[in-house]
């Protein structure tokens, strides 16, 4: 041993070291094995995420995204290919960067469900040889939905506001100075599709993040109104009526004929190659798969697929696109029906196979004393709520709300009170609950009201005055 450090000294004196540079030799040396430590060690504490770097937890709005920031960039395949959802709810993901990951659920998440997420053990790092060493898991609560309508309806400058039922606070979405015409919410329910008023009387689709609070405008409706939304179903485009004002060529507005608008990158083209082609009320079915309108000049509905790129017309005069089933393979729409009651018309539905374009009428034979619109379909597609009013001994001044088998065609009473007519129904996603307008037949100065269901108990509540056009919010 002697000897070796003699040997050292010998070695350090011929590179000619002295005390100093020593140090900076032995400070050098230290720092050089603190980072080949941290890097093993980094590579045994593997992958995490950080206490609150996930969510949503608690009780939440259906809506809501998963989210979840790693401490590490992520190989993406590896973690998509570990994400787990319970109950399974298909969706999408996006990335921030490429630390976190966002699960966006394309349909909302079912209001009073629990959701466990899991992301599995296994889930690689991109830029070194480490992994997530356990699974990560955790729950959350979905809120009832929330209800957003227009208001105040006896007003020309309305907007979209909202309310949370549970404790009945209500908040001004849109604050279009002109006021809004109608709106759509998407089908995930994290924005608004808004048909906003500009101050020459023409109309602009505006879309309204419910997220981060912000507005963007669609479209570029120069003489012209743009108005009526609906979503395609995976969320990507919205199909609207546009009518021109035609100013300067003396001819009056032109017939509406719908347009399609990408919502990421604001393209719009006619939904129709032939512009002669007319439309209004666009209606996509729940697969995307097809749209409806209804077109004027075959006195019909006009069902477009993608799928078959086919058109298919069902003639009815009433004007009305009706409503497709979950499934996307059923339409149920409004007829004029002529009964024996003296001889007079009124409406009834009727179910049309989109497969073999066979119909039938769900309401009964010409001669059943009842008035039927404004059909909706049970998310399960087992029952329709349909305005209703009976012609015979039963008959009310205003429609009632009833739930319809489409099989049988028997009626079950939900909302009856003959001092109200009851109209724009809605299920929200869990099927538990219906979101209504009713007004009141009982003197002048009523203004309609919006008002809530629940199915199971038949318990009503209000939730606003003076307002109109009801939707559920998740």
């Amino acid at each position: 041993m002697p000897e070796i450090s003699s040997r050292l000294r010998g070695w350090l004196r011929a590179l000619d070291l002295d005390r100093f540079d020593l140090i900076v030799v032995a400070v050098v040396a230290a720092l050089i094995l603190a980072i080949a430590g941290v890097v093993l060690a980094g590579d045994q504490i593997g992958v995490y995420v950080a206490e609150n770097g996930y969510g949503p937890t608690g009780s939440v709005n259906g809506s809501q995204p998963v989210r979840v920031r790693f401490s590490d960039d992520m190989a993406a395949d590896s973690v998509e290919a570990r994400f787990r959802i319970a109950p399974d709810i298909a969706g999408d993901f996006s990335w921030t960067g490429q630390h976190t990951l966002i699960f966006t659920p394309r349909q909302p998440f079912a209001a009073g469900q629990s959701y466990t997420v899991t992301i599995e053990a296994g889930a690689r790092a991109a830029r070194r040889d480490a992994a997530l060493k356990d699974d990560l898991t955790w729950t959350f609560d979905v809120q009832l939905p929330r209800a957003a309508f227009l208001a105040p309806s006896d007003a020309y400058q309305r907007n979209v506001l909202m309310t949370d039922l549970p404790t009945g606070d209500t908040f001004q979405l849109t604050t279009a100075e002109h006021g809004v015409e109608d709106f759509a919410v998407s089908p995930n329910g994290n924005q608004i599709a808004y048909s906003r008023y500009n101050p020459d009387g023409t109309a602009d689709l505006w879309l309204r993040d419910l997220l981060n609070n912000t507005d963007r405008q669609l479209t570029q409706c120069i003489d012209a109104l743009c108005h009526a939304p609906a979503w395609k179903p995976d969320g990507t485009q919205i199909a609207y009526q546009r009518e021109e004002f035609n100013t300067g060529l003396d001819m009056g507005l032109s017939p509406s004929r719908v347009w399609i608008v990408d919502v990421a990158t604001l393209d719009t083209r006619l939904l129709f190659a032939d512009s002669q082609i007319l439309g209004t009320e666009p209606t996509w079915s729940p697969d995307g798969r097809r749209i409806a309108v209804f077109d004027a000049t075959v006195s019909g509905i006009r069902i477009h697929d993608y799928e078959a790129n086919t058109d298919a017309v069902i003639e009815t005069a009433q004007g009305v696109v009706g409503q497709f089933s979950p499934d996307g393979n059923r339409l149920v729409y409004p007829v004029l029906a002529r009964g024996l009651i003296g001889q007079q018309f009124y409406t009834h539905l009727e179910m049309a196979d989109l497969d073999t374009l066979s119909r039938r009428s769900i309401s009964g034979g010409d001669d059943t004393p009842v008035e039927d619109s404004g059909a909706v379909w049970s998310p399960d597609g087992t029952r329709l709520a349909v305005a209703r009013r009976y012609l015979d001994g039963r008959y009310t001044n205003g429609k009632q709300i009833y739930l319809l088998d489409p099989d049988t065609g028997e009626a079950e009473p939900l909302v009856v009170d003959p001092a109200y007519n009851h109209s724009a129904i809605r299920w929200d996603a869990s099927g538990r609950r219906i979101v209504f307008q009713r007004f009141s037949l009982g003197g002048a100065g009523a203004r309609p009201e919006i008002w809530t269901v629940d199915v199971e108990t038949g318990a009503l509540e209000q939730v606003a005055d003076n307002a109109f056009l009801p939707a559920w919010v998740p």
